[in-house]
């Protein structure tokens, strides 16, 4: 990672008031190495610049961190390239953090940043959200559930809800649509019994139009 890459993540991160030590931005950058190489050999992510990769990929996770406890059990469905889970573990290493994949080749892919980052306290698995049942080596709930790029919310609730309990969090990155599909989605959230914690608006770095943080906690019936 250019020296004016970390900087742009650094300050960014700062921005959105994570502040990033030396070592957590040295993996960041390692990260993104093997993100970046990894994905000209195989499609982890339609974005091929690094520079992309930093502001979209490894950054726009972070500004969830102000929202949430200092530690906890997370739970990434559909996570892809490891997004945002990955992130969100180096940013906070005191989460015990999941990654569900359904995809073997990206679970291969997760697995080896585990262990090239040397990080403790997190596990990439095999399987559909869908079919809780086959996954018995997830825990039964989570405090935290994230889902970026997965469905549109009104079916991302529907995935999601079986892995939370009353008082966690549903954490959903969202772009200029989010009223309606709020909107759209109020009929779910009535009968699985959520509510809307925060509807955070933001913008990233050399990008346009606003994007959404959209956190629901589930209630008690």
């Amino acid at each position: 990672m250019k020296i004016e890459d970390l900087q742009l993540l650094k300050e960014s991160a700062q921005e959105f008031g994570v502040k990033l030590s030396e070592k957590q931005l040295y993996l960041f950058a390692l990260f993104l190495e093997e993100l970046w190489s990894w994905n000209r050999r195989m499609n982890l992510t339609g974005i091929s610049e690094k520079r992309e990769m930093i502001i979209k990929l490894l950054l726009d996770p972070l500004v969830a961190l102000p929202y949430l406890s200092s530690s906890g059990t997370v739970l990434d469905i559909g996570s892809g390239a490891g997004i945002p889970g990955l992130p969100l573990k180096i940013a906070r290493p005191e989460f015990e953090v999941h990654l569900l994949e359904s995809k073997a080749k990206k679970v291969s892919f997760l697995k080896d940043m585990i262990r090239k980052l040397g990080l403790k306290g997190i596990e990439a698995y095999k399987g559909r959200a869908e079919k809780k049942v086959d996954l018995p080596k997830l825990l039964h709930f989570y405090d935290i559930v994230t889902a970026r790029a997965l469905a549109p919310l009104k079916k991302t609730i529907g995935i999601c809800s079986p892995y939370l309990e009353p008082g966690s969090l549903l954490l959903t990155f969202k772009g200029p649509r989010i009223d309606q599909e709020i909107e759209d989605s109020k009929r779910i959230m009535e009968e699985l019994n959520f509510r809307i914690s925060n509807k955070i608006p933001y913008s990233l770095p050399g990008t346009e139009g606003k994007r959404y943080l959209l956190i629901l906690k589930k209630e008690r019936t």
